[in-house]
């Protein structure tokens, strides 16, 4: 579950590279045991996470350098287990050198059996002596590989590519074709389930394209000294439960609902009342303590009735069924019961409803989150003019609208996109595979957690509740984004495992947030136990 026993900077190769060289050079290390220490640790998830008959005849891919080494020593302690891995080396062994060359000569005497791919006729004729191998693990190329790749490897890369979605692969390190320094993709990558990567997650591991490539990161403690680890030089850091768990507050014996905040929720109008609810109701479940949705007042049974605990406040409304700019003296008129505010999902964009948005903006001084509808109304001048907290949570194209540049100008970088949308007092959840957020101080997070099954209506909805909830209880924006954005996608995560669905409606996530707290409490005091 994302769990290292320290911080986690998201680093490029290079930065890696170095970190491994000091280790070894300077602090005196040697870098066998660290290929040792990272095969053992894949090999150890292997056996853990997968039935053993299916990892009984494993397909291990290696290259010539030391990302190959590590899958050779991954083949010997599969080995050493009962398993009979078949491994191949694209090339000879006569080309190999150093640790990796020590690796492969252990594995060959433990009675691994190795295949040299020496030529094209080589590779194809290892992949259709493994066609039914169920397991395939990729040990191609390393943090260091750059461009597309090339000879044999290439062609190898291909192949394991072409049969990802028959079997379940592993990848060490990073993915084959990715580059863990931008994420860029130029030739063939192998596609990954899962991606056992030493020390710390990569730039290429959260950044598109290569984010596309696998489905699942798991980060292994391979010994490397901890103040390298922490103190590498990096521009993002990656969420880990024990963080979380550390910003959220505790109840204590004299909680009370007042005391874990009252969230005004700004959402929903005639054909959307779907918004406010599953908003509201997110809230909730994430412990808010106090939630009232402000409503057009033709639509007053609607949200009384679809949430029970939540209590309303019946405003003036459009002629479409929305609220208009007049609901602001309503709103205005109890501001001080609340902690913060929610506003946005499925509010419409009529002219007098964007008023009224704006008005929030430029006039309230709770700390606010803004999405869907209420984003549309605004522009990144206006926000960053506000003096009290806000929060936003746009996808690329919102984003877009509000940098003034095109989605896929958003998406080549997201990084540097989270950080002007978060501009002065703000903070931004920049949605998409492995969200980014960024606070006002130019930090960014990076979220882990989250899987395709959330493609669907409702989920934005539920994050802004989710966020909104934190807020009220006096989060700072930035941790309060990042732990709704972390808590959001575990709660999906755990359905996905627990279920194998698919797809997940906005409502199982919402009912699933309580557990995803629950396992982010009890990773923290597995923390403070270890």
């Amino acid at each position: 579950m994302y769990l290292t026993p320290y911080s986690c900077p998201v680093v490029t190769g290079r930065v890696m590279a170095e970190i491994d060289r000091v280790s070894i050079e300077e602090r005196g290390t040697p870098g066998l045991r660290l290929m040792e220490r990272a095969g053992e640790g894949a090999a150890r998830r292997l056996m853990t996470s997968l039935d053993p008959s299916r990892l009984f005849r494993s397909a291990i891919v290696c290259g010539k350098g030391n990302n190959g080494g590590d899958g050779f020593v991954v083949a010997r302690l599969l080995h050493k287990e009962g398993f009979q891995p078949v491994a191949a080396l694209m090339g000879s062994r006569d080309d190999l050198k150093g640790d990796a060359r020590t690796a492969c000569e252990r594995m060959c005497e433990s009675g691994v059996p190795l295949t040299e791919c020496r030529d094209e006729r080589g590779v194809e004729d290892y992949f259709s002596q493994t066609e039914n191998s169920p397991v395939a693990i990729d040990a191609l190329l390393g943090t260091g590989a750059h461009g597309a790749p090339r000879g044999l490897v290439g062609l190898a890369a291909r192949k394991l590519s072409q049969r990802a979605h028959r079997r379940f692969t592993a990848a060490l390190d990073v993915c084959s074709g990715v580059e863990a320094d931008t994420g860029r993709v130029e030739g063939d990558a192998v596609w990954a389930d899962v991606v056992y990567t030493m020390g710390l997650p990569k730039v290429g591991h959260a950044l598109p394209p290569g984010v596309d490539y696998y489905n699942r990161l798991e980060i292994l403690d391979i010994g490397f000294p901890r103040d390298l680890l922490e103190g590498a030089g990096s521009e993002a850091e990656w969420l880990r439960p024990q963080m979380i768990d550390a910003w959220l507050p505790r109840r204590g014996v004299s909680t009370h609902k007042v005391s874990e905040g009252h969230l005004l929720v700004i959402a929903g109008s005639r054909g959307m009342t779907g918004a406010a609810l599953m908003c509201a109701k997110a809230a909730l479940r994430a412990g808010a303590g106090l939630i009232t949705a402000a409503c057009p007042a033709s639509l007053l049974p609607v949200y009384a009735g679809g949430l029970w605990e939540m209590m309303t406040l019946p405003c003036d409304e459009t002629e479409t069924g929305a609220l208009s700019e007049s609901a602001f003296d309503a709103i205005a008129a109890g501001l001080d019961r609340f902690s913060a505010i929610a506003i946005g999902p499925g509010l419409g964009r009529h002219p007098s409803t964007q008023a009224l948005v704006q008005r929030v903006v430029d006039e309230v001084d709770k700390p606010l989150l803004i999405d869907g509808d209420g984003l549309f109304a605004l522009s990144l001048d206006r926000l960053t003019s506000r003096t009290a907290p806000w929060t936003i949570t746009p996808h690329p194209g919102e984003a877009g609208r509000l940098l003034g540049v095109s989605s896929r100008e958003v998406q080549s970088g997201r990084w540097a996109s989270a950080r002007r949308l978060a501009a002065g007092a703000g903070a931004a959840v920049l949605k998409g595979p492995k969200s980014v957020i960024a606070g006002p101080e130019g930090k960014l997070y990076v979220n882990p957690t989250g899987n395709s099954a959330m493609a669907s209506g409702g989920m934005g909805d539920a994050l802004s509740g989710l966020i909104g909830a934190l807020l009220a209880k006096g989060i700072p924006a930035a941790r309060a984004a990042a732990s709704g954005a972390f808590i959001h996608g575990l709660a999906a995560d755990r359905l996905v495992e627990r279920t194998g669905a698919e797809a997940l409606s906005a409502g199982q996530v919402i009912e699933e947030i309580p557990l995803a707290i629950r396992e982010i409490r009890q990773s923290g005091q597995s923390a403070l136990g270890a």
